[in-house]
């Protein structure tokens, strides 16, 4: 078995669980398309809170700590969309409801690129942005992209190969850029 047929086998494994039962697919929708919605939310919400909270030793989280936080949250989200559109041209991947004979809970969406996902990198990169400054918001924030990426799979938008790129894809970005934050401005704050 090649990893191909490992793919289509877990992904066929989720997205054979949608349209059989009413609540999960809910979820499922929710998980895939709005998710990511309430994390950015979250997100602004714990930033907006960071101009009232006071050094406390540790992390001294004002002035221009506040705005490079900030702005490593946008350039690392502005990235992982701009390679994962450059990867795409590199290696185009249809979903898999347009070669498959699955169920879509979504109806058609804005772009036929399955890989890597959008939806898994920018969650992730949010996420994993935000653990080195607010463990607990960020394992938070974790947690909601893997809900948003089992729902991309379960609504039949992607393999578990897209969701996967995008994590790693993420991942690398979001420690490249945080490793460069530190080595050029916080430590300099």
């Amino acid at each position: 078995m090649n990893l191909i047929e490992l793919d289509h086998i877990i992904f066929y494994n989720i997205n054979g669980l949608a349209g059989k039962y009413p609540t999960l697919d809910y979820f499922g929708i929710f998980f895939a398309k709005y998710l990511i919605w309430l994390m950015v939310f979250i997100i602004l919400v714990w930033w907006f809170s960071l101009q009232r909270t006071r050094p406390s030793g540790n992390w001294p989280y004002e002035g221009k700590k506040k705005w490079l936080i900030f702005g490593q949250i946008l350039v690392g989200v502005g990235l992982v969309v701009l390679i994962n559109q450059l990867l795409s041209l590199i290696h185009f991947r249809e979903r898999p409801f347009i070669n498959l004979d699955v169920l879509n809970l979504l109806g058609i969406p804005l772009s036929q690129k399955s890989f890597p996902s959008d939806h898994a990198a920018i969650s992730f990169a949010m996420a994993l942005a935000i653990i080195f400054y607010n463990k607990k918001l960020g394992w938070f924030l974790l947690v909601s992209a893997i809900l948003v990426s089992f729902g991309r799979i379960f609504v039949g938008v992607h393999y578990p190969l897209d969701v996967l790129g995008g994590f790693v894809i993420a991942a690398l970005t979001i420690l490249f850029i945080n490793w460069l934050m530190h080595k050029y401005y916080f430590k300099n704050l």
